[in-house]
């Protein structure tokens, strides 16, 4: 399913769009986007989606692409990115097998997959300049320089797509970007079971039968049970927990997790002993699943979501000029009635209507059998939970390999001489409000940088000090110092004193000290200590490749 047109609640969603080099007809993309969905199914036939399906066709509406024939998508991945990267890895795939396509990819927050390779981005790309130049072709990263179109004026993608199609050897990302932003989706498709996690459930034989048969119905079944309001706790209050029998379920872990810590409705008559796990993770799937099936089933044109997709439709004239009951209008219909079936429904109501088609074949009752008598056989056995429990230097680990810097200090023992040169050179670099910028190696400036002097900066530190002196002792009373109780020698010599006593201690404290480049990592050492876990210290040292544990010996990290 997608959310072209209600996209009610969810915000995180993934937008596709499919333009290819070669003119088709309407057959021809019929016949792709049937293709493209084939391929899609073969890839992900075993995976689990956190909430939409992802899937791909020809929009029924015209919006800003409309100049260009091509297939979309926009599916919401809800709080699992896993979902979002999966799909980068699908369309990769797919443009593998389907060369004479260039497929953009954006989500919510516009070219996503440059937010991996923002450390090697050129100086040029920033989100007001990257619209409508990042694309997918031959399962590589495309980027349209300002070489093939000028950044100072929008480009739409008609002409990108045919800067793209025309010149691939100019727009091919750089390696170092490429394999940012690869190195995300490597490890599929193994990535896909290690994501998952299999639990022993105690469920009636009916649930168990249907969830087998059609693992993926845990996703809505999960999200419906973690977002049940107070009216919709109450329908579970008789809910009947009977005939039962231990069976194997696939999650994701972020499906598992979810259900696991969420509290069991006290509205629920049956009770379930706290020590009773598998029983009380069953007693949530059931009373989600009976909820689904009381709330989803009936007519799924008459309710109040297909209304409003009606609504959007006739808004944004998609039936023209034609009259309601016409030909026209029917096919029209027609046509938008299996979009909003495939791409628009609810989540509930789709899985509704999916238990629904379970329950009618013979496959259902053939699975009861057997679940039942692998149950008696208690051969099933959980997977290993230890995932769910990280310890805090685990934790350090994943953040900075996701969020610290790339490349640290190679072959080379780090010394305190190591540390203040990493330090001093890290401080010359000039940054602004969007941090610390580099252009192959060297530090990126222009016309408008600002420099820093050093001397400068010390001489207004000086000046500072003195005013903010003389007006201290100003209002000292008896020690005020006025025009009318010195003269114009006196100030001078007292200005003149206070500078050299300033200068004197400025030298002693920051030109000593940053002399000795033991004393700074000394330092260093007792901000660590005293921050804790984590604090600016840690994160500066992070910055210029150099690890807390570089500087700490095990005695220090104990404290």
């Amino acid at each position: 399913m997608s959310r072209n047109f209600l996209n009610l609640k969810y915000e995180d969603t993934i937008q596709c769009s499919f333009f290819c080099r070669d003119n088709l007809s309407t057959n021809q993309w019929d016949q792709l986007c049937d293709n493209i969905n084939n391929t899609i199914n073969q890839i992900s036939k075993e995976y689990i989606w956190h909430r939409d399906k992802f899937s791909v066709n020809f929009p029924i509406l015209d919006n800003n692409k409309s100049d260009i024939p091509h297939l979309s998508s926009t599916t919401c991945f809800g709080d699992n990115l896993e979902d979002e990267w999966f799909i980068v890895y699908i369309v990769l795939e797919i443009t593998k097998v389907y060369q004479n396509l260039i497929v953009q990819l954006e989500d919510n927050d516009g070219d996503f997959m440059l937010i991996e390779a923002a450390d090697y981005l050129p100086a040029w790309a920033n989100p007001d300049t990257t619209e409508n130049r990042v694309f997918l072709q031959n399962k590589q990263i495309h980027i349209i320089p300002p070489d093939l179109a000028a950044t100072n004026s929008s480009l739409n993608v008609a002409d990108a797509i045919n800067l793209v199609a025309q010149n691939p050897n100019i727009t091919k990302a750089p390696e170092e970007i490429q394999n940012a932003i690869l190195r995300k989706v490597e490890g599929y498709p193994q990535k896909i079971h290690n994501n998952c996690h299999n639990a022993i459930l105690k469920l009636p034989l009916e649930i168990a039968a249907v969830i087998s048969l059609e693992p993926t119905l845990i996703s809505p079944i999960v999200h419906t049970y973690c977002n049940l309001d107070a009216l919709e706790a109450r329908q579970c209050k008789d809910i009947k927990f009977d005939n039962c029998i231990n069976v194997k379920v696939k999650f994701t872990k972020y499906l598992y997790a979810m259900l696991l810590h969420s509290p069991l409705l006290s509205t629920i008559k049956y009770k379930v002993l706290e020590s009773d796990k598998k029983g009380q993770m069953g007693l949530k799937i059931a009373s989600s699943y009976n909820i689904i099936l009381k709330q989803s089933s009936g007519e799924p044109f008459s309710t109040m979501e297909y209304q409003r997709f009606l609504e959007s439709l006739s808004k944004n004239g998609y039936f023209k000029d034609s009259l309601e009951g016409s030909v026209h209008y029917k096919q029209l219909l027609e046509k938008a009635n299996s979009y909003f079936l495939n791409m628009e429904s609810p989540i509930t109501s789709n899985a509704c209507h999916t238990i629904e088609n379970i329950k009618s074949t013979s496959d259902f009752e053939n699975m009861k059998t057997f679940l039942r008598n692998e149950s008696e056989s208690g051969v099933l056995e959980d997977d290993d939970a230890s995932w769910l429990t990280i310890d805090p230097d685990e934790l350090n680990n994943l953040l900075n390999y996701q969020y610290g810097k790339k490349g640290h200090v190679k072959n080379e023992t780090v010394t305190p001489h190591l540390i203040t040169s990493e330090l001093s050179s890290f401080l010359k670099k000039t940054s602004d409000y969007e941090g610390i910028e580099q252009v192959n190696g060297d530090v990126y400036s222009d016309d408008g940088d600002i420099d820093f002097d050093c001397k400068e900066f010390v001489t207004c530190i000086e000046k500072m000090l003195k005013i903010v002196s003389n007006d201290e002792e100003t209002n000292c009373g008896d020690q005020d110092i006025s025009g009318d109780d010195y003269s114009d020698t006196e100030r001078y010599e007292f200005d003149t004193n206070q500078d050299l006593e300033l200068a004197a201690k400025l030298k002693t404290s920051v030109g000593e000290n940053l002399k000795d480049d033991k004393s700074v990592v000394n330092n260093l050492v007792q901000s660590i200590k005293e921050e804790g876990l984590c604090g600016p210290s840690s994160v500066v040292l992070r910055t210029i490749g150099i690890k807390k544990s570089d500087v700490l010996d095990s005695d220090d990290d104990d404290e």
